[in-house]
Formats: structure tokens, C-alpha cells, sequence
């Protein structure tokens, strides 16, 4: 795979001011801890402004919200690329596959996404009624081709499927008895108001299986700091691109109170 990396640098002692020490945390490529964006129709100098700022604590890359069938291949490649070069790997929302599964035409769907770029796919029942048969279906279906497969726990603008942890377990253990490679974990409904933060569940689920398994879509500053006080700052987080900075910070333990809680003391005063 295409992938430029940063070297390994745990504590940022390339970065400014490396005499100040902040929380050690793997370099790219990555297995855990891993941050992804959604990219929700930026151009390519916003993508160039993006991985200029921030590249080094991206890891996903998600083409977002059906946005793709709207943009021509060229340009959808040329994105795909620019996150390549980057070392970051690149995958679709499901809006849009979920309308080939409608119309019988997934294989051809994910025959395309790798065509044009794509390293993994999500896939969702936002839109549609699924069953959880061919919801796994879709998952070998998607890895056969080449795809690392993100099945989708939750359901949009439904809070019912919070009611039972045992049954998201029971999906999530299908999902990855199919291949799944993360299990996207939705946040509404469960995270997304910080307020109405269903902690118990969560940790319900989370308890069954290890957190590394999951990406956790978090887009709320709060219960973006719960999560990485909760689960360690490994734990995988799928945010929005203006986030990427201050959740790095989150996890290097620094501005976000009640995170690590790094000791640190001056020294003492020259005679």
C-alpha cells in the first residue's frame, strides 16, 4: 500500500518544543489509537491545508455522506492519492451503498470503490431495513474484494437499538465472524449528546470484546473526553476534520482537564 510515515516518534521530539514532555503515544502507521476524518466534500487544497496542519494524527480517511457519487472519478482518485501519499488509508460512507444494495448491485459497488482508490468500506443500514444475514453478506462481500469491511453498529434517528446490549452484541460477534475488520460504533442516540451519555450501555457492549475492535464515531468534545479517559488514549475515534487537533491533544494529555493528569514540577532554582 501507498503510505509515507513520519518515523517512529512517541513523544513529538521532532515537533516544537520537545523539552516539554506530554504523553507518549505511537507513531504512523498505527494499529490502535487510530483517529478518522470525514471528509465531507473537501477540494484538494483543503485536503493540502488538512494534511499540512494535521496529517501526522490522521489515520482514516472517510469520503463522506454519498458525497462521491456527485464528483467525477478523477477527481475521487486524485483525493484518494493525496491521502495515500499521506499514510492514510481511505474508505467510503454508505449512503450510496446502501442505494446498490436496493438496486442488486453491491458487488459491482466494491469492485468500483477498490477500482478508484478505496482501502475499506463501511457499511451501513441508515437509510433501509437490513437483515443482519445480509448485512454479513455484505462484509464477506466487501473483503472479498479486496476491502477492509466497517460494518456499522446502531441505526440513525432510532434509539430503540440501545434497549438491549445483548442483541449489539450479538451483531457485533457476527460482524466479525464475517471479517469485519472495526465495527463502527454510531454515536446516536448513544454519545452524541454528552448530556444523555449512555455510559452504561456502552461499557455493556464494550465489555464483551476488545476496544481496539471498534471505531467509535464521536463528534462531540465531551464524550470525546470520556472516551480516551474511559478507554486509554489507543482507543480508535472517527471525528470530524477541525477536531483532529484538539482530540491529538486529548490524547498527548494536554488542555482537556481531567485527562492523565501528567505530573510535572520545575526544577530548582540555580544559585
Amino acid at each position: 500500500m501507498r503510505k509515507k510515515t513520519t518515523g517512529q516518534d512517541p513523544l513529538l521530539q521532532k515537533m516544537a518544543f520537545p523539552f516539554v514532555r506530554i504523553a507518549p503515544r505511537a507513531s504512523k502507521p498505527r494499529r490502535t489509537g487510530l483517529t478518522a476524518i470525514a471528509d465531507r466534500g473537501m477540494g484538494m487544497g483543503q485536503i493540502a491545508d488538512l494534511l499540512e496542519t494535521a496529517g501526522d494524527y490522521i489515520d482514516l480517511a472517510k469520503i463522506a455522506v454519498g458525497m462521491y457519487r456527485l464528483q467525477k472519478e478523477d477527481f475521487i482518485k486524485r483525493k484518494a492519492a493525496a491521502y495515500h501519499q499521506a499514510g492514510i488509508r481511505v474508505f467510503f460512507a454508505g449512503d450510496v451503498s446502501e442505494m446498490a444494495f436496493m438496486q442488486g448491485v453491491s458487488s459491482r459497488f466494491f469492485k468500483e470503490l477498490k477500482r478508484l482508490g478505496a482501502d475499506a468500506a463501511e457499511i451501513s443500514s441508515a437509510q433501509i431495513a437490513m437483515s443482519l444475514r445480509d448485512k454479513c453478506e455484505l462484509v464477506r462481500m466487501a473483503k472479498g474484494e479486496g476491502l477492509l469491511p466497517i460494518p456499522e453498529a446502531g441505526q440513525k434517528d432510532n434509539e430503540d437499538w440501545t434497549r438491549s446490549p445483548a442483541y449489539v452484541c450479538r451483531q457485533i460477534e457476527a460482524f466479525q465472524k464475517a471479517g469485519a475488520w472495526k465495527v463502527l460504533f454510531q454515536d446516536e442516540g448513544v454519545s452524541r449528546d454528552f448530556a444523555n451519555l449512555k455510559s452504561e450501555f456502552i461499557l455493556n457492549v464494550v465489555s464483551r470484546f476488545d476496544p481496539d475492535d471498534f471505531l467509535f464515531q464521536l463528534k462531540n468534545k465531551n464524550s470525546q473526553a470520556w472516551f480516551i479517559s474511559t478507554f486509554g488514549n489507543a482507543v480508535n475515534l472517527d471525528v470530524d476534520t477541525h477536531q483532529v487537533l484538539e482530540v491529538e491533544l486529548m490524547r498527548r494529555g494536554i488542555r482537556q482537564r481531567g485527562l492523565f493528569g501528567l505530573l510535572g514540577s520545575l526544577p530548582p532554582v540555580e544559585q
